[in-house]
């Protein structure tokens, strides 16, 4: 499990409705993401709206993905949750489901400690039949994981990384310094705009959501980044800021990621573009604007 690395997706959970998966979508996006070159899926992620989904629609995306995935990447699936003994049945599922290894954030309800959140993740790590990649997420779960409780649970042995939302450059600079020289814990980038500077930085990939929608941008990307070639990096950069530009910001300037990646997706055939409440589905005028940046945005990178 050390050797994960590129780019990890966290795929998108396709809907026939709020509490209903599509399964034939399910199946379509895996093996674009494949087809992009992607090192592996994250399922049941932010991206993924795990927390919106029932225990049901959980278990069964862990199923699908993992039966389209039949072998050929790696399958992470989040965990988060604010009772433990439900993590801890969600990564038996997982493992049951031949997955490769967990994901974790902070569980989010109570205000506790960084030794209490340390004491929770050792006791997952503990437990869970699966490895345990820890994930930072304060703009979700209102709390950072401190570097030195990071560092500690760094030598648990079913402990195997971190990946890091929280979008505080010095932080993960931080970790990467930490652990730059170890091949048992690795570091990876959430934002996904900022995937080459975190390989630079030492970092053995990034998780990045648009990835869904145009792998081969992202994984084109790393390769760069891996290579140092600044004039690849710059190009993938500049359709990462159209895709910023026409698909995950509204016409008054928020950001609606998900929402505009999953109307993206479908204006691709890849789903349907139905988001679980609370999240609600991109304005007309939102979607034209997507479907009008298609054009330009598949010329440059072709299905």
């Amino acid at each position: 499990m050390s050797g994960f690395s590129g780019v990890i997706p966290p795929i998108v959970s396709p809907l026939l409705a709020a509490d209903q998966i599509d399964a034939p979508a399910v199946s379509r996006i895996v093996q674009h993401l494949i087809s992009g070159g992607v090192s592996g899926l994250f399922v049941l992620g932010t991206t993924g709206e795990g927390p919106s989904l029932t225990p049901q629609m959980r278990a069964e995306m862990i199923e699908l993905t993992c039966a389209a995935a039949a072998g050929q990447v790696p399958v992470l699936v989040g965990v988060t949750e604010t009772c433990l003994a439900a993590s801890i049945a969600l990564a038996t599922h997982a493992s049951r489901c031949h997955a490769a290894a967990i994901v974790a954030a902070a569980p989010f309800y109570f205000d506790v400690s960084q030794q209490a959140l340390e004491s929770w993740f050792d006791a997952l790590a503990t437990a869970s039949p699966l490895p345990l990649m820890l994930y930072n997420m304060p703009s979700c779960v209102g709390i950072v994981l401190d570097p030195e409780i990071v560092d500690s649970l760094s030598q648990h042995p079913n402990i195997i990384g971190i990946k890091d939302s929280g979008g505080d450059m010095a932080y993960f600079e931080s970790l990467c310094g930490r652990h730059r020289e170890r091949s048992d814990f690795k570091i990876f980038m959430g934002p996904e705009e900022r995937l080459a500077e975190a390989v630079i930085l030492g970092a053995a990939g990034g998780v990045c959501g648009g990835a869904n929608f145009l792998p081969h941008v992202y994984t084109s990307l790393y390769k760069a980044a891996t290579r140092g070639d600044h004039a690849g990096i710059n190009a993938q950069k500049l359709l990462i800021r159209h895709i910023f530009e026409s698909v995950y910001y509204d016409d008054g300037g928020q950001m609606k990621l998900i929402p505009g990646l999953k109307q993206a997706m479908h204006e691709i055939g890849l789903c349907r573009p139905l988001v679980a409440p609370p999240l609600s589905l991109v304005t007309l005028q939102h979607a034209a604007r997507i479907r009008a940046a298609l054009p330009q945005l598949l010329e440059t990178c072709p299905l």
